[in-house]
């Protein structure tokens, strides 16, 4: 049994979600960036002035505020997108690396079903 199908926008390869106060600090920055949004595959953040060329390897940690929520992610620039963001796709992450980015996203994802539910929306 075969369950893919062809999806119309190939650059996003899974649901992508924003979480106001997420951030990523990268190794060798002294200042962290905004993550515009993110999946379990990859994200976008706001680079400001700095320039992250295509290809280049980054090693983050992800921040919610001041608190880490993971640390030690290598992800790779693979955009730029409009107005200075960022796109980039993780690298290797191990399996508590997958488990905890996966739990992230489906904890925001059944917070933003409770809110539609609030709000009448189906």
């Amino acid at each position: 049994m075969d369950l893919s199908y062809d999806s119309a926008n190939k650059a996003r390869g899974a649901f992508r979600t924003s979480v106001p106060g997420l951030a990523i600090r990268i190794k060798g920055y002294s200042v962290s960036y905004s993550v515009k949004d993110f999946s379990v595959n990859g994200l976008a953040f706001a680079a400001g002035k700095d320039f992250f060329a295509v290809g280049k390897q980054l090693h983050v940690d992800l921040l919610l505020g001041q608190k880490e929520i993971l640390i030690g992610i290598t992800c790779e620039v693979v955009r730029h997108i409009d107005d200075g963001l960022v796109g980039c796709v993780f690298l290797d992450l191990d399996k508590y690396q997958e488990e905890r980015l996966d739990k992230l996203v489906l904890e925001i994802q059944k917070r933003m079903i409770q809110l539609r539910k609030k709000k009448g929306v189906s």
